[in-house]
């Protein structure tokens, strides 16, 4: 999906995982999105976006630092985690708010 036509706006959650090609944590979290992906799909969208190449999304939910993730929820920002964080905690947040 592309990001720029990405509807945060759209009920349900939405999760942006914001990356950067040169992060060593961005591939380590990597397999940790794709595993949430796979176990909440149909429930959650999940989207990668890349702040180098997508600075206005980042500028937009003020994303500062890679990795970072958002979370959004019926349109507004419900979460904002700016570090890494294991499988467990993210999907903590994630059923908090399912």
């Amino acid at each position: 999906m592309n990001v720029n036509h990405l509807d945060t706006d759209a009920p349900g959650i939405t999760l942006l995982a914001f990356e950067n090609d040169w992060c060593a944590q961005c591939y380590t979290e990597r397999p940790v999105i794709q595993k949430i992906e796979d176990e909440y799909r149909g429930q959650l969208t999940v989207q990668s976006v890349n702040v180098a190449t997508d600075a206005t999304l980042a500028d937009k939910y003020r994303v500062q630092t890679a990795p970072s993730m958002v979370l959004i929820k019926d349109g507004e920002v419900v979460e904002r985690i700016p570090h890494f964080i294991d499988h467990n905690q993210l999907e903590s947040f994630i059923r908090y708010y399912l």
